[in-house]
């Protein structure tokens, strides 16, 4: 059996519990009724209704939000998993990891790995900045990996219940950061390879996937980075300063087992490979 694989769905009776059944699902590693077939009309402002009543229990025991999972921008997975658009949802003191820390995978359902670029916003910026603007506006860039996982059985779900079921989102692995340069030449420069790079995935040693900054939002990375800053202008209540913005897996998704060795390497940007063990 794969890392946490679980048997069981609990009952979702009413719309008025959802965030309390969703957190216990999350807690007791169970799978979740979809919120889409449950409750009637159930739309995308629910489910971000519904996060927010999230991260007011999770705060209330003691959890701090830390950062923003930014998902669905690789556009060439939309048709496998049945979406149209990008997700946002929070991330806790809990589920960020630092680069000593290990990921956790038998916590969690259906776990799968993402490769991710993040952002650490500084201060406040506006969608109708430049890319050198913008980027002004962070502390700093860097890798990272995102443990994805599925409250509802098989990733079959609608763009709401994902929004609702946590982002998807497990845990955050930052692999490497790096300050953002204060030169404006530098900083083009590094505009410039975060819309071209290119990254081989490999698990236990073989090419799972080539991926490539185009894929996020048919831009860079930054087009992620953009789309979130847009999505807190119509909802103020999702602005995070000085925590991780991630911007989406750049190649698809892929099952983790607890013996498996993933690495990732990038043809600029960071000059190493990365090698993640569970």
């Amino acid at each position: 059996m794969e890392a946490g694989g679980r048997p069981g769905i609990l009952p979702l009776s009413t719309k008025k519990n959802l965030s309390n059944y969703l957190i216990k699902c999350l807690e007791n590693t169970s799978q979740a009724q979809l919120p889409s077939e449950t409750i009637p009309n159930f739309s995308l402002s629910d489910a971000y209704r519904t996060a927010l009543e999230i991260k007011e229990i999770r705060e209330n025991k003691k959890e701090k939000v830390t950062g923003i999972k930014v998902g669905f921008t690789n556009k060439t997975i939309w048709h496998k998993y049945s979406v149209n658009a990008p997700i946002y949802g929070f991330m806790y003191s809990s589920t960020v990891l630092n680069t000593r820390q290990s990921f956790l995978p038998e916590k969690f359902l259906e776990p799968k790995f993402e490769p991710e670029i993040f952002f650490r916003l500084g201060k406040k910026p506006h969608s109708e900045m430049s890319d050198i603007e913008l980027i002004a506006c962070c502390e700093s860039f860097g890798i990272g990996v995102e443990l994805v996982q599925s409250i509802y059985k098989g990733w079959t779900f609608k763009l709401p219940d994902t929004v609702a079921g946590f982002g998807l989102h497990g845990q955050y692995k930052i692999l490497e950061e790096m300050a953002i340069p204060s030169d404006e030449n530098n900083k083009v420069a590094l505009i410039d390879k975060l819309k071209n790079f290119n990254l081989t995935l490999k698990k236990n040693s073989k090419i799972l996937e080539q991926g490539k900054s185009k894929n996020i939002l048919e831009e860079s990375p930054l087009a992620a980075l953009r789309s979130y800053i847009e999505f807190c202008e119509k909802n103020l209540d999702w602005l995070v300063l000085d925590g991780l913005i991630t911007t989406g897996t750049i190649t698809d998704a892929y099952d983790i087992n607890k013996a498996d060795v993933f690495s990732c390497e990038l043809d600029c940007l960071f000059e190493k490979k990365f090698v993640v063990k569970f």
